[in-house]
């Protein structure tokens, strides 16, 4: 004799509140991984501008100026029989190059390399002082040009002032000369780029430490301002490849 097991049917609302579960843990689970693709890709952006910057160094030190422009994605970028760059890298995301400026020219005095990050908090940004925008149509927030030039900055919008209802002219007063000195501005302070140097010597955990160019050094993190480097540099992976951006050129 066969028992035949009964099961007893969800309800409508039961239905309900498991797909409100199964919706709330997806957003949950979602959201950190996709930040955490987002930092990835950026990571490698500011690798890739660091091996291209690296490379047309390299040309310039052989040639004494920047090649015209660059080879496409994945293509090397060679001089005489000598391989520069391996393979030119592109955006991780939508696979596009990064733009390369210059005067055009075979061979131009300067260059000016720049990339989108996706998080807008990343300190690198304000390092390159591209918080506003930079680059060609200001479509940029990164960017990393030769040292005898500066990257092209994008200014903040202009904020309109309101409109007030004017006030009964008054009558002009006596004119008097009075001479005012002239205001004098005081430029504001340089962030001090602190990184966590190669380890050696004394520090095999590695030393926090300040860098003039930290990006000739591959540096993954910069830290404005900060020298304790928010303690991170017990890890291999946040220290500098070598020491070579320690002092200016």
């Amino acid at each position: 004799m066969r028992l035949k097991k009964k099961f007893k049917a969800l309800s409508l609302i039961e239905l309900l509140i498991v797909v409100s579960i199964l919706g709330v843990l997806s957003v949950l689970i979602t959201t950190p991984i996709s930040a955490q693709l987002q930092k990835a890709r950026d990571a490698k952006r500011k690798l890739d501008v660091n091996i291209v910057q690296k490379g047309l160094e390299e040309y310039y030190d052989s040639t004494g100026c920047y090649p015209e422009r660059l080879p496409e994605c994945g293509k090397e970028l060679t001089l005489g029989e000598s391989k520069i760059i391996q393979k030119i890298p592109c955006d991780p995301k939508n696979k596009s190059f990064y733009p390369y400026i210059t005067t055009g020219e075979n061979c131009s005095p300067y260059f000016k390399l720049y990339a989108k990050l996706e998080r807008i908090d990343d300190p690198n940004i304000f390092m390159s002082g591209c918080e506003n925008g930079c680059g060609p149509n200001c479509a940029y927030n990164f960017g990393i040009s030769s040292v005898n030039i500066g990257l092209d900055y994008c200014q903040p919008p202009m904020t309109p002032s309101p409109i007030e209802t004017p006030s009964p002219i008054p009558e002009p007063p006596t004119p008097t000369l009075t001479l005012t000195p002239k205001p004098t501005s005081t430029p504001a302070p340089t962030p001090i780029q602190y990184v966590c140097a190669p380890a050696a010597g004394p520090h095999p955990e590695g030393q926090c430490e300040p860098f003039a160019i930290p990006t000739l050094s591959e540096c993954p993190n910069i830290y404005p301002d900060d020298p304790t480097c928010q303690y991170e540099c017990y890890l291999q992976t946040n220290r500098c490849k070598n020491a070579k951006g320690k002092f200016k050129q």
